[in-house]
């Protein structure tokens, strides 16, 4: 019985060595493949990369017309992709789409719909990357048909946005393709300046999900000419909208909020709105907002408390009426709030 076990678990053993070094000698010879790979590759790279050069460059129209495949292929989409990294200029950049047309077309077509997820988003980035617009009929005819990760439904959206194609703006509010914000923003920034202008042109036919992302890429791109855009919305938003507004109108600098403040301040407002307002008001320098500071001191929220102090030693005037507020207020977080700013300014006596 022992002699009969002991010869099964040897024999076990023995199979399971035979197995792992059977997937040991594949894996080495997969990777010897793909370092000899490797080496034609980068080999076949430096061939033609003068040729590569003398196309993008002198317009050498030889190279553009060269039968590729396999290997061939590989590297030069390769070398293509090295050059499209750096060049600069609008001749060179449609002899890069070019090249990517007639060369690279059929096997995007055949990877945007291969199993491998990797596989389909490289497709993707280099027909961004090469700019190959010829791929726009079937990307909106074929490629939308089926079921797409949020990745792909971004650089999809993305691709078809750069190349500017017809009703670009209703791709983007389509509900079924509905991404998170931090993509609308990745989306909105890659715009250039006339796509950009169209947003904030047709902000009122987009839904809130897609305007939010239109005001923060205003503070964040510093903006600045669409002030008066901002300052008209403020004056109608919603509560988390004007918030948004808000910390625009701070990322751009703002100093004019006094002109619009009686309109825009709620007293039930949310404390956010209230350390918007707070960081606002200190760069009116304008002694009208320190009163308004001084009620924000007040304030039951830290934050709002913390910068209405900060802000007042940003107006003229400012640290006369901290230091008043220090000596005299009952309210003990408002002047230990005091005291705190006081002291890092160095206004207190003694410091």
């Amino acid at each position: 019985m022992v002699t009969n076990l002991l010869g099964t678990v040897l024999v076990v053993i023995i199979i399971f060595f035979i197995c792992l070094s059977i997937l040991f000698i594949y894996l080495i010879g997969i990777k010897l493949y793909q370092n000899k790979q490797r080496i034609q590759i980068d080999a076949f790279k430096e061939k033609y990369r003068s040729n590569m050069f003398d196309y993008l460059y002198r317009g050498d129209n030889t190279f553009l017309e060269k039968q590729l495949d396999g290997l061939h292929e590989k590297s030069l989409k390769e070398l293509l992709s090295d050059f499209a990294d750096v060049v600069q200029g609008e001749e060179v950049e449609e002899r890069i789409s070019a090249f990517a047309e007639q060369h690279f077309q059929k096997y995007y077509q055949k990877s945007l719909f291969h199993h491998r997820w990797s596989i389909r988003m490289n497709a993707l980035y280099e027909i961004e990357d090469f700019h190959v617009k010829a791929m726009v009929p079937f990307l909106l005819q074929e490629y939308q048909k089926r079921t797409l990760t949020h990745e792909e439904k971004m650089q999809l959206i993305k691709v078809l946005v750069k190349f500017h194609v017809e009703d670009w703006e209703t791709l983007i509010i389509r509900p079924d393709w509905r991404l998170s914000e931090f993509m609308y923003r990745s989306l909105l920034g890659g715009m250039d300046e006339g796509q950009f202008q169209e947003m904030v042109n047709q902000y009122d036919t987009f839904p809130n999900y897609i305007q939010l992302p239109v005001i923060d890429m205003i503070g964040i791109t510093g903006a600045r000419e669409f002030l008066p855009f901002l300052e008209q919305q403020l004056l109608t938003a919603s509560a988390e909208k004007k918030i948004r507004i808000l910390k625009a109108l701070n990322e751009l600098g703002y100093s004019q909020i006094l002109q619009s403040y009686a309109e825009v301040y709620e007293p039930n407002g949310s404390w956010e709105e209230r350390l918007m307002l707070s960081k606002l008001l200190g760069k009116t320098n304008l002694k009208e907002s320190l009163q308004i500071l001084g009620e924000f001191i007040n304030d039951g929220n830290f934050d709002v408390r913390n910068h209405a102090a900060k802000s007042m030693l940003d107006i003229q005037g400012g640290v006369a009426y901290l230091r008043n507020i220090y000596e005299t207020t009952s309210d003990r977080y408002a002047k230990d709030m005091a005291e705190e700013w006081l002291q890092r300014g160095g206004y207190l006596d003694g410091q």
